[in-house]
């Protein structure tokens, strides 16, 4: 019975790419050859409270024989939070269907869903699903992209789009002024995230509305989809790594869990190579019913494991760095300061290990925070396949983790119902990334200070630094955190 539930959580996510047929004309069944392992390390009893199941999708596509899609994975079982099963190579395909039978199923027309509550919604037919867009992520690219990316399906290593849970690209619906292969650029596509609303990071964030971090990944991923589209792993004959290297953009709106459907449009405007590196510019914008929610301009780089090893952090950074008086009137602070931060999942800091009041270099506060790194964290799983690092947007969300604590600490003793609105709407905020924090490294310093406190609207904005391992590799500027 642990395995089958484990299963039926594995089915659950297949159903929810789109994997289904006519019932009386499919079926499951394991993958035949293929060898998994069962280790059990405790049990579940009628004290038991809480029984939890975690799927990490291996690999994912269509059979080269069969056509038939198949999935591989290691399943995990948790029993109130201790680890008590984990499947080796749980394996599973779908038979009785194929990729082409599965695109016909879900582009014939069906009838219209009466009372449904308004939201964004899909008009447009996917020419890259969402079980493609999954094999690129998980799988095999040549899945995803066709034969000439079959090189990376063993031979080689590609760089990836996230995997779950920090897939943020559920399907591709436009494709304009590129072709497939060519890396030039002008080409620009249409991409499409539909919101669970009930989604984990609604839950962790503490704010309501959608973390700045996924929204962040909402914007850049289809960067990295066109960048792999336009064959951008080809022109090397060196494994690559995809990294973005910073940007500018304003929030425009809030995305609340009845969105529905957002929509991602991004135009690839410059591509140069130098020394073995490729360095692309994106002009990227998030939609929800036809408004604009996030829109900006980010830049990506495609490098060796020789040069991210190499890389001296951000050129020129002038730290504020407090004096001895300065110092001494720091004291540590709790993060559970205000329920409004987000819970353990998005909680990118262990402790504010500093905070000065009328510190820095404006006089309004200044913080500093650390987090060791966990080389089993969750993150580290899903970003990326054969590459884990840190995503870098979640190294922003942990500079508003800080800036959040700094608003619970200024205006403590706020009402029932009080909660985040970061970023604050209509404010432009820069990133720059030169440097990238990977499992082998010890910790996670980050620094904060405040630049401009509006106490009327409750609002802070600030500039800052995050270091790895005494490296400055991120910098932000003008990020802005609001009590609503």
């Amino acid at each position: 019975l642990m395995y089958e539930c484990c299963l039926h959580t594995f089915r659950i996510f297949l159903l929810r790419l789109g994997w289904v047929g006519e019932a009386s004309d499919c079926w499951y069944e394991p993958v035949p050859g293929v060898t998994s392992r069962l280790e059990c390390r405790g049990q579940v009893l009628a004290t038991t409270k809480k029984a939890l199941y975690e799927i990490v999708v291996k690999e994912i596509g269509y059979q080269a024989d069969t056509g038939m899609p198949y999935a591989l994975a290691d399943a995990f079982m948790y029993a109130d939070g201790k680890r008590i099963i984990h499947i080796h190579n749980m394996s599973i395909r779908m038979g009785g269907v194929s990729r082409e039978g599965i695109k016909q199923l879900w582009s014939a027309p069906g009838a219209a869903a009466a009372g449904m509550p308004g939201g964004g919604s899909r008009e447009k037919k996917a020419i890259f699903d969402n079980a493609s867009i999954t094999a690129f992520a998980t799988g095999k690219p040549s899945g995803a992209f066709g034969e000439k990316y079959k090189v990376f399906d063993s031979e080689r290593v590609i760089a990836r789009l996230p995997g779950p849970p920090y897939k943020f690209l559920d399907r591709i619906v436009r494709i304009e002024n590129c072709r497939q292969w060519e890396l030039a650029a002008g080409g620009s596509i249409e991409a499409e995230y539909d919101v669970p609303p009930d989604e984990w990071y609604f839950r962790s964030g503490g704010q309501k509305s959608m973390p700045f971090a996924v929204l962040l990944e909402v914007a850049l991923q289809p960067c990295g989809w066109l960048a792999a589209y336009l064959g951008s792993a080809l022109t090397s004959p060196v494994d690559l790594s995809f990294r973005n290297l910073g940007g500018t953009a304003v929030q425009y709106a809030e995305v609340f869990p009845d969105a529905g459907m957002l929509t991602t449009r991004v135009k690839i405007t410059k591509v140069s190579q130098s020394g073995g590196m490729i360095i692309q510019d994106y002009d990227m914008e998030v939609l929800c019913k036809g408004r604009t929610v996030y829109k900006g301009v980010t830049q990506f780089g495609f490098f060796s494991k020789k040069s991210l090893s190499e890389q001296l952090g951000v050129r020129g950074a002038q730290r504020y760095l407090p004096g001895p008086e300065e110092a001494a009137r720091g004291v540590p602070a709790a993060l559970s300061a205000h329920p409004a931060l987000p819970d353990e999942k998005l909680l990118m800091l262990d402790a504010v290990e500093t905070y000065i009041p009328g510190g820095g270099p404006q006089r309004e506060g200044f913080l500093r925070g650390i987090k060791k790194v966990n080389p089993a964290e969750w993150f580290f799983k899903a970003h990326f396949y054969q590459d884990p690092v840190c995503p870098g947007s979640l190294g922003l969300e942990s500079f508003i983790n800080l800036m959040k604590a700094a608003a619970a600490l200024r205006w403590p003793g706020l009402p029932q119902g009080s909660r985040f609105e970061a970023m604050a709407l209509n404010e432009k905020h820069q990133w720059v990334y030169r440097g990238q924090v990977v499992p082998g490294n010890k910790l996670v310093t980050v620094e904060a200070y405040i630049t401009g406190a509006d106490d009327a609207r409750r609002q802070l904005r600030a500039d800052g630094f995050l270091l790895v391992d005494g490296l400055v590799i991120y910098q932000m500027k003008d990020f802005t955190v609001k009590i609503a």
